[in-house]
């Protein structure tokens, strides 16, 4: 598996953390939207989030 590979995979792991904290209520609305902009940048998954249009 290939370094963008891997870090699609934990940052889609982390994207289905965060939903399901939004909606059990465990985070807010901007406390999600701070904690997966951030690594969408950071991880370069633009084109991922993109895609999954997400």
């Amino acid at each position: 598996m290939d370094e963008f590979a891997k870090k699609k995979e934990l940052f889609l792991k982390q994207k289905e953390t965060l939903d399901t904290f939004l909606r059990t209520g465990a985070i807010t609305q901007m406390q999600y939207d701070k904690s997966y902009g951030d690594p969408v940048k950071k991880m370069g998954m633009e084109s991922v989030a993109e895609e999954k249009n997400i």
